[in-house]
């Protein structure tokens, strides 16, 4: 027979219980210490066919939860263009639209937009409206983007804890 995990009792019954969360085998007397009835075994069980379900090994899908053969590199392969907000503002300009005409026939509030033009990342909800609307593309394949662009010097290094401590120094004297 197992032992209980809560008291250390050794050769008595015990029970699946759960304890702060935590799924524990506990005996009779420390089941009426903390006060366990039938009611909290019924949602005991419900969190034990939970875990074995989200033990299971899935093939694929985002985060174990997906459809079968889903790579889950696939999530993050668009990507939005850098000069959005630009694109955005020519379209609105193109049409003749002002900034509350594009807002109305987005459905969406005038402040959405004047963030949107001036830089701020949209949603991606918000970034497949103004597609539709303005019939632009704002989403585009990340392995279009060039993988060789290098920002600075190309024999430059990251600074290191040295690097930092020297620049301390410097600025005390």
């Amino acid at each position: 027979m197992p032992s209980c995990e809560i008291c250390g009792a050794e050769s008595v019954s015990t029970r699946t219980i759960s304890v702060h969360g935590a799924l524990v085998q506990g005996c009779k007397q420390c089941q009426e210490k903390i006060g366990y009835s039938v009611d909290t075994e019924n949602s005991v069980q419900n969190i034990q066919q939970a875990a074995i379900k989200s033990s299971k090994v899935t093939s694929g899908g985002y985060g174990g939860l997906g459809t079968a053969g889903k790579d889950i590199m696939v999530r993050d392969s668009m990507e939005l263009v850098s000069d959005f907000s630009s694109i955005i503002r020519n379209s609105r300009e193109s049409r003749g639209w002002d900034q509350r005409t594009l807002a109305h026939r987005m459905k969406e509030k005038i402040n959405v937009i004047q963030r949107t033009e001036a830089g701020q990342r949209p949603t991606d909800e918000l970034i497949k409206k103004f597609e539709r609307t303005l019939d632009i593309t704002l989403m585009i394949n990340a392995t279009d983007i060039p993988a060789d662009q290098i920002v600075g010097n190309k024999n430059a290094r990251t600074m290191s804890l040295g690097d930092y401590i020297k620049i301390a120094r410097e600025e005390g004297d």
